[in-house]
């Protein structure tokens, strides 16, 4: 019989990917030996988190600042979200969904656009899915409600950075190090990388950045032999196709100001804005007594690019903050945009709206892949190529760079990893 070390399993990174990963584990009898660990410090989410909760005429409010939506096809993960939606952490989201025109302010309906054939620009398949689905009362929820369902058996380390993966000279437990950064937060010593655990029989890495320098999560990877499977798998990680940067932009308008007919729209003929979302309008929202209404702006990748490569993610190969000088130069442009197409969409020829009561954008560097690297490499076999796993080294990937992106692509990786890694700890008992 294998010892409780020997069937241990580190997980980085606790997006949607890494817990799906974990629940795979739990349903087959392996949760009290799985860790995640997550730079995240205010617990799972990833770009499904919500923004830190900010204070508004004496009313705190919070945004959907990443991932606004998601949708659900595959069967297993549509059980998965019935489950969640029995549990109240997420909810069907019955909005007014369509095209908007930058130019003319011209809304066509979802209806509408489905009977015109298949839409030239969409988002996320918001134009074409049967079912839009939300978090509630944020879309952080989405993480919260799947680290729920996978028990209180995982033990989860957040605001913490795996800097380095080990894996032993007999090549069959990997060991981590990193930076504990809640300690810092508690006024403890925990600046400097120290090890994090030993002994684990596997290990998925579940956050894309691991394999990137110069992010906050880049993650060295020590003792893959330099043939086979594991090895391989790592540098087809560190060869991800370009990633897609967006900047989304939170927006809270007096009660007065003047109301679209949309709660989401995807939008044409904007150089900088590619969708506005009324954040306020999703189910489950926390309804303010001032009435602010709540949007978020998420620009064009063709934006996103040019605006990263005059203010770039890194300088001299250090990772580049989101400071409050960094956005100084990036805001204003965006804001006025936003406000722009609020105001055509309102009837206003000129592009009128009104000031917003609070801005603030965030930057995100990895939005989502250009291309997918489980087209050129074929993953694990039965698993319809979602994931990555080396059975002789016990080392994975998962996440929605493999396939495709979006909450669901996520979801499915994980599972599937967690399922190879299940395998992995059968061999051993």
């Amino acid at each position: 019989m294998a010892s409780g070390d020997e069937t241990r399993v580190a997980i980085v990174g606790g997006g949607v990917a890494g817990i799906a990963c974990a629940q795979s584990l739990v349903a087959n009898g392996f949760g009290k030996r799985v860790d995640i660990y997550d730079q995240g410090s205010r617990g799972p989410g990833g770009r499904t988190s919500s923004s830190r909760p900010v204070e508004v005429n004496g009313e705190t409010m919070a945004f959907d600042h990443g991932a606004q939506f998601f949708t659900a096809n595959d069967p297993k993960f549509k059980a998965v979200c019935e489950e969640l939606k029995a549990k109240g952490y997420v909810a069907r989201w019955d909005g007014v969904f369509g095209t908007l025109n930058a130019f003319d302010g011209v809304f066509i309906p979802k209806r509408r656009v489905e009977t015109m054939g298949p839409p030239r620009q969409d988002f996320f398949k918001l134009l074409t899915a049967d079912e839009v689905l939300v978090g509630v009362p944020t879309n952080q929820a989405i993480c919260e409600g799947l680290r729920a369902l996978a028990g209180d058996d995982v033990t989860a380390h957040w605001h913490t950075t795996v800097t380095g993966l080990d894996l032993d000279a007999s090549g069959k437990t990997w060991s981590l190090s990193g930076v504990n950064k809640r300690r810092l937060d508690e006024g403890r010593a925990g600046s400097k990388e120290k090890r994090l655990s030993g002994r684990n029989a596997a290990v998925v890495v579940c956050d894309v950045m691991a394999a990137r320098e110069g992010t906050p999560g880049t993650c060295a990877v020590r003792g893959l032999p330099e043939r086979g499977d594991a090895a391989n798998t790592w540098r087809a990680f560190a060869k991800v196709p370009e990633r897609v940067g967006l900047f989304s932009c939170m927006l809270a308008f007096d009660a007065s100001a003047p109301k679209p007919e949309f709660d989401a729209a995807v939008v044409t003929g904007s150089h900088t804005i590619g969708l506005l979302v009324r954040d306020s309008s999703k189910p489950g929202r926390v309804k303010r007594k001032d009435g602010l209404e709540r949007w978020v702006a998420i620009t064009t990748t063709k934006y996103a690019e040019e605006t990263i490569a005059s203010a770039p993610l890194t300088v001299d190969g250090e990772y580049n903050p989101q400071t409050a000088e960094y956005f100084a130069k990036i805001e204003p442009a965006i804001v006025a945009e936003a406000r722009r197409v609020l105001g055509v969409a309102c009837g206003d020829d000129d592009g009128e709206y009104p000031a917003p009561v609070h801005a603030k954008c965030q930057r995100w560097g990895a939005a989502y892949h250009s291309g997918a690297i489980g087209e050129n490499y074929h993953g694990v076999p039965g698993t319809g190529g979602v994931c990555f796993f080396d059975m002789d080294a016990g080392f994975g990937m998962a996440g929605d760079f493999i396939q495709g992106p979006g909450v669901e692509a996520a979801w499915l990786s994980g599972e599937a990893a967690g399922r190879a890694t299940v395998r992995k700890l059968k061999a051993k008992l």
